[in-house]
């Protein structure tokens, strides 16, 4: 367990030790800080003028070269070799070691150079795309014999029908030597990246040789992936600075665009190199926290011993009184400071405690033997006054509930009776609703079974009455076919009784006829043509005979059809009749089938309404029962209540409303002076309530300070 000493101890140690590292913390910081920012803003303004400087110095070359190749010396020259030393004259002030001068025609072919190895390394493509052109004209870099070389040519005046083309071929160290004069720290380097990631320039030569990628190297290996992406992002813009890791350093790069090659000039310097005062000044820090600590454990000692013991001893008292000891001295500490208030607030507190118990305790003694009308008397001082006047209220709220519990259990107890009784009836009621829902269900089952039953005779004869219609349907058409057909006979005897009266007057004209020939005949004397004539007139008169009695019997027979036709056209009229009515008796047969099945399916409807209604009434008169037994029991219960309040003696309510104080008043019942005096202080005049108030703030102690 941890003293008030090695806490003091600990806490002070900890403050010195906490100080220290946040000075070492922010000293590294802002010293880390500062060098970064001094970094980048050093670095960014030097690959400007480096960029600038490599660019002057191309163009410069470039200038150089067209003015030679353009001048009047040069055009003039009497041979090739003496233009290739005009060439050389005019870049005298360059180590040659570096430079390969060359002149060319314009299909390519080398006329005179200083070095026919690098001339013949130009490709053909580059010294024709330089002849068509006025302006001078630079190679992409390429590599000759484990070397990087670039090429700047301009096209000169046409000799012979063909155009000199002079060159000037420099090797790239030498480029790269003029980056790395303005390289910053000792391990800083400027480098030449393209727009494609490719490395140009670099002072490890072998990753331009080689074709390295600047991209592609985060990809096939991780420690250059930080590398890439700050490459990309370099690429996105012209100018800026930016941060990557590689290899455990950390480093700043400037970039900067180049004006050739659709390069980017980048400068790389190790934070490391100018961060060396970090690790002095956290040194020095450091041992400033050790002597700090040091000093911190001896004040600190010499400080908690002074003013623990008496801490010591007080809350050894408290640790007795929280165990519920109020009997043991406290052990007073005589001083002016917290430590003296601390102690004389702890005994005047022991003793009020033991009052307030005493009382307390005189109080529970009355309500465990059932007198509710006791009420605490004694002296409470500052908040422990709630205590009192909590108290009482609750033996006055005891004592009125306790009253209206006994009123409305007699209360209760009649209305379970009223109610016991209503149950009682409305499950009679119930059980006769019941009983006649049954009897009535029972009855429309049986109505449901006789309407279902006519809907079914009702569809049937509307079946049958519609097969009969159909029947006087066909039977109508027959007899219009028979009408028709009797129609068509009368007709034909019409055409007959035609014909028949044509042939009467055949042998009309025919017994004319032969009554002349007769007469001729006679008139003649030729016996032969008179029988002939005879014979011809009985066969006229036969035939006279014969037309008379075919046209009496087609006459009697028109006669039939005709009444035959006319009873046809009644029977028809009545057949038409029948049709119509048969078509009225099926519509009031459907109607009456509609009308049955609508029954139908409103018994139905009927008779789940009513089993709703049964199980409803069967659901109430089961409620009803219990509701009986539940206020039967509820009676009883209230009885049982009754007898157990009658043990408690009640007070008279209005004597307790008079006696009531507001429970965040302080007033005493008694006058302070019975209180006894626990320390008197000749240096203070200190009023009671002040030595409360002092008790109050100086005697709160947290768990975390218990030994």
């Amino acid at each position: 367990m941890k003293t008030l000493r090695s806490k003091l101890l600990i806490a002070m140690l900890s403050v010195a030790a906490a100080i220290t590292l946040l000075l070492s913390a922010v000293s590294v910081y802002f010293i880390d800080t500062s060098a970064k920012d001094t970094l980048k803003n050093t670095v960014e303004p030097l690959t400007v003028q480096a960029t600038k400087n490599f660019d002057a110095v191309i163009t410069s070359y470039t200038n150089n070269l067209v003015i030679t190749v353009r001048s009047d010396s040069f055009k003039n020259a009497a041979s090739e070799e003496k233009k290739l030393d005009i060439l050389k004259q005019n870049f005298s002030d360059n180590s040659n070691t570096y430079f390969t001068f060359t002149i060319f025609d314009s299909d390519g072919i080398v006329l005179v150079s200083d070095d026919m190895n690098i001339a013949g390394s130009i490709e053909k493509k580059h010294i024709q795309a330089a002849a068509q052109r006025t302006a001078a004209y630079l190679t992409e870099f390429y590599n000759f014999n484990g070397k990087r070389y670039f090429t700047i040519l301009v096209s000169g005046d046409t000799v012979g029908g063909k155009k000199n083309v002079g060159a000037i071929t420099i090797e790239a160290s030498m480029l790269n030597s003029l980056l790395n004069e303005y390289a910053f720290g000792k391990s800083g380097y400027v480098y030449l990246v393209g727009s494609d990631g490719d490395i140009l320039l670099h002072k490890d030569m072998d990753k331009a040789l080689k074709g390295a990628n600047a991209i592609e190297l985060g990809k096939n290996d991780s420690e250059y992936k930080d590398v890439s992406e700050a490459v990309k992002e370099m690429l996105k813009s012209d100018s800026g600075t930016t941060e990557y890791e590689l290899n455990g350093n950390n480093y700043i790069v400037g970039y900067f665009s180049s004006d050739y090659f659709d390069g980017t000039v980048v400068m790389v310097t190790n934070i490391d190199d100018f961060t060396t005062a970090s690790a002095s000044a956290l040194k020095n820090i450091i041992i400033l926290g050790v002597v700090v600590m040091g000093i911190t454990v001896i004040v600190s000692l010499l400080f908690a011993k002074r003013i623990t013991k008496p801490i010591i001893s007080t809350t050894h008292r408290l640790r007795a009184l929280a165990q519920g000891n109020l009997t043991d001295p406290v052990d007073v500490w005589y001083s002016k400071d917290e430590l003296g208030v601390l102690s004389n607030s702890l005994e005047e507190t022991i003793v009020s405690l033991r009052q307030y118990i005493n009382l307390i305790t005189v109080a529970l003694t009355q309500i465990s033997e059932g007198n509710l009308c006791h009420r605490m008397e004694g002296t409470f001082k500052g908040d422990f006054y709630k205590i009192k006047s909590t108290f009482n209220e609750i033996l006055d709220s005891l004592s009125d509930t306790f009253a209206s519990i006994n009123l409305s259990a007699e209360q209760v107890n009649s209305g379970a009776i009223q109610v016991s009784n209503s149950a009682q009836a409305v499950s009679q009621g119930s059980t006769q609703q019941a009983s006649a829902i049954e009897e009535l269900s029972a009855t429309l089952g049986d109505v449901s079974k006789q309407i279902t039953q006519n809907s079914a005779d009702a569809k049937n004869a509307y079946n049958i009455v519609s097969q009969n219609t159909e029947a006087v349907d066909n039977c109508n058409t027959d007899m219009s076919k028979m009408l028709n057909a009797m129609n068509a006979i009368h007709t034909a005897s019409d055409e007959i009784s035609k014909i028949i009266k044509v042939i009467d007057e055949i042998s009309f004209q025919t017994n004319i006829l032969a009554l002349n020939a007769a007469v001729e005949a006679a008139r003649e004397g030729s016996k032969g043509f008179g029988v002939v004539a005879d014979e011809v007139r009985r066969l006229a008169s036969r035939s006279a005979e014969a037309a008379k009695q075919t046209a009496s019997l087609i006459e009697n027979q028109a006669a039939a059809v005709a009444k035959g036709s006319q009873i046809a056209e009644e029977t028809a009229t009545s057949l038409n009749e029948i049709v119509d009515k048969s078509n009225t008796i099926r519509g009031l047969v459907k109607n009456i089938s509609d009308a049955s099945e609508a029954q139908a399916e409103a018994i139905v409807q009927v008779n789940t309404g009513v089993d709703q209604i049964s199980a409803v009434v069967s659901a109430n008169t089961s409620t009803a029962v219990g509701s009986a037994s539940a206020s039967e029991e509820l009676s009883s219960q209230s009885l049982i209540l009754k007898n157990m309040i009658a043990r408690f003696k009640l007070g008279d309510s209005g004597e307790r409303k008079d006696s009531k104080v507001s429970r965040y008043s302080y007033i005493d019942d008694e006058p302070e002076d019975d209180v006894p005096a626990v320390a008197d202080f000749d240096e203070t005049e200190k009023s009671e309530e002040n030595i409360l108030d002092d008790q109050q703030e100086f005697t709160s102690f947290s768990e975390d300070d218990k030994y």
